[in-house]
Order: C-alpha cells, then sequence, then structure tokens
C-alpha cells in the first residue's frame, strides 16, 4: 500500500470534456477533497507522477489513452494504488478479455446520483488507511506460525483463485448464472483464510445480492481485489509464484 495515502486528499479526473464532470469536480471540492482535472491521460499523469493520489476518476473511452491504459500506467509505471473509478456514458458490456489484469473498483455512468459515488470513495479511502489487503494471522494460528504451511496455502490461494476467477469470466459470457454463484460461494473461504473481508463480501454479492445483469460488475471488482492481494502476496513473498 502505498503509504502516502493515509493523508492523500487529491483526486484526479480525466474527461475530454469539462462541463460532463463539472457536477462531480464541485461536489467533491465541497466536500473537502482536492480535485485535479485532465482532459487527456498523457496530462493526467503528468499532473500526478510526483502526488499522492487518493482515487482516479477516468472517461472509459479517453484518448489517445483509454481508462484502462490510463489506470494500467498509474498502478505499474508510477506505482500508485489509487481508487479507481472508469467514468461511462452510458451503461454498457464490457470487453473482460482486453481488461481482465486491469483492477477497477467500480464503474460510474456520468448523471447517475453522486452520493453513491462519494460513499465509494470515502469507503475505498477508510480501506486504504485502516487495513491491508490480506493477512496471515489466521494462517498463523492454525499453523502455530509455520512459515512452510503459511507459504504453501498462499501458493494455494494463488493458484486456486485465478483459476476460479477465470472461470466466473467464461461463465459470464455464456450468461450461466447459476455456475456463476456456485464458483463464487467456492472461491469465498479463500479470502476469509487471507482475511480479506471485501472479497468475502464480494461473493456474497455474487452468491446472494446480485442481480443477473449485474453480475459481470461484481465479477470485476473480484478481480481487481484478488489482484491486489496478489501483487501484496508477490512483495512479500518473492519465492512464490504469482500467476499459480
Amino acid at each position: 500500500m502505498n503509504k502516502g495515502l493515509q493523508s492523500s486528499k487529491l483526486i484526479l479526473i480525466v474527461h475530454k470534456n469539462y462541463d460532463s464532470i463539472e457536477s462531480i469536480y464541485l461536489r467533491l471540492t465541497k466536500e473537502g477533497y482536492d480535485c485535479i482535472y485532465a482532459s487527456t491521460g498523457f496530462e493526467a499523469i503528468k499532473k500526478i507522477e510526483s502526488k499522492e493520489v487518493l482515487a482516479v476518476l477516468v472517461e472509459e473511452n479517453s484518448i489517445p489513452l483509454n481508462a484502462y491504459q490510463t489506470i494500467n500506467y498509474i498502478n505499474s509505471e508510477l506505482n500508485k494504488s489509487p481508487y479507481c473509478v472508469v467514468l461511462q456514458d452510458s451503461a454498457n458490456p464490457h470487453k473482460l478479455d482486453s481488461q481482465a489484469n486491469i483492477a477497477i473498483d467500480r464503474y460510474f455512468v456520468l448523471g447517475e446520483e453522486i452520493e453513491v459515488l462519494l460513499k465509494d470513495i470515502g469507503i475505498g479511502k477508510q480501506l486504504n488507511i485502516d487495513s491491508c489487503c490480506y493477512s496471515i494471522g489466521y494462517l498463523k494460528e492454525v499453523s502455530g506460525n509455520n512459515p512452510q504451511f503459511i507459504e504453501e496455502s498462499l501458493q494455494l490461494f494463488l493458484n486456486s483463485v485465478v483459476n476460479d476467477i477465470e472461470a466466473l469470466y467464461i461463465q459470464s459470457k455464456i450468461n450461466a448464472f447459476e455456475e456463476i454463484r456456485q464458483i463464487a460461494h467456492k472461491i469465498k473461504p479463500s479470502f476469509s483464510m487471507v482475511e480479506n473481508h471485501k472479497g468475502v463480501e464480494l461473493c456474497d454479492q455474487i452468491t446472494y445480492e446480485a442481480e443477473d445483469d449485474d453480475l459481470e460488475k461484481v465479477i470485476e471488482q473480484l478481480h481487481a481485489e484478488f489482484l491486489k492481494i496478489q501483487k501484496s502476496i508477490k512483495k512479500d513473498y518473492p519465492n512464490l509464484n504469482p500467476h499459480g
């Protein structure tokens, strides 16, 4: 986790047309956030290179870099982990294959109720401040703090969850909703094992709460959470294979 997030109130908004996001910009400012506006991904990257940023809100089809390319650059090249929001003009299906490795926290359709977005950014901020994305506390307890057991369990987590999430994507393409819910129910104990409460909650949403039309978005959120855990495990246990 980027420690600068603990004090950052900076939010970057990227959209070719300022008028389209003015209401969001003004409301976030009113709530006490410091906002930066950029019209392109290149401009956005340049503006935050030396800054710690809490959240980025990027137009999905921005050019020359789209939202996913911009967010990927911020994550991988600038080594920043802000709360990531893709701004859409209208809700539409996502090309999951091309976006599979990009960690998106949520999608937001311009014109929707801003209160929902404000709440989610606030939750994302609190998560960044208060918690790491995974813990080995449970594994220590059940193994008597056995390092070999802990590493083997983490490797099992990496192996199994990446395969199960791939299965979720496959089933989503054929609208196999019952299979999706069964897979999510199967994944839940893996997130519980590493004490990732967001992953547990998302699995419950997929299994019990989400409407069929909303499953793709929740699957993407679950995958994004897994990628965060995977990145942290890779950093803490470089000898493990992060790709399973």
